[in-house]
């Protein structure tokens, strides 16, 4: 089981590669028009979709069970959100709530997807594993989960009031991209623990 479950995590990591690189062509004429992403965004999250719903059918009690349900439907919606993005144009106020709102459960997806591995982990004995996995949920919650909800939240706020809100980091968030991408190589790290503690 564990060795499957290496090979699904390491196709969701290369799927959010994917995800997370863009190289986009296209035309946009006056707010609208079609873009095309050379690492298409479609194809990351279809690779993702694969791998947490093959990790969603591995019995390990019920929370895992129901975790990885609703991490394996954020997936499937993540796959039409990437084709919508395909398409530019302005979206309806509504729309935009509901794409805020679905943010939010992207990042909540991201954290259960970990804690389910590290009770995977817990239930195959894989202690180092286990306790690497926790790591990762904390990195993921601290560094991506907390400031991105709260990027979400006031996202929301300004649809609702129809108040833009503008936030400029400048030359901060270049010195902030090592910290933002550290649970991501973090995530790597655990599953090659994985693989080392399950092969001794």
């Amino acid at each position: 089981m564990i060795t499957e479950a290496i090979s699904q995590l390491r196709l969701i990591l290369w799927g959010g590669l994917i995800c997370l690189i863009d190289l986009n062509i296209g035309q946009i004429r006056n707010g609208t028009g079609f873009r095309f992403d050379i690492l298409n965004d479609t194809v990351g999250a279809f690779m993702i979709t694969v791998g947490v719903f093959h990790l969603s059918r591995f019995p390990v009690h019920g929370r895992y069970a129901t975790a990885m349900s609703f991490v394996t439907f954020v997936a499937v919606l993540s796959i039409f959100d990437a084709i919508r993005g395909h398409f530019v144009a302005p979206l309806p106020l509504p729309v935009q709530l509901v794409l805020s709102v679905f943010g939010i459960a992207k990042i909540a997806a991201t954290i259960a997807l970990c804690v389910a591995m590290r009770w995977l982990c817990a239930k195959e004995n894989l202690a180092v594993s286990e306790s690497s996995w926790h790591n990762t949920t904390v990195l993921f919650l601290m560094i991506h989960a907390i400031p991105l909800c709260l990027v979400h939240l006031l996202g929301i706020v300004a649809i609702a009031t129809r108040k833009p809100i503008h936030f400029d980091a400048g030359p901060i968030g270049l010195l902030l991209l090592p910290i933002f991408v550290t649970p991501i190589i973090h995530m790597f790290i655990s599953t090659s623990r994985m693989q080392r503690e399950a092969d001794v």
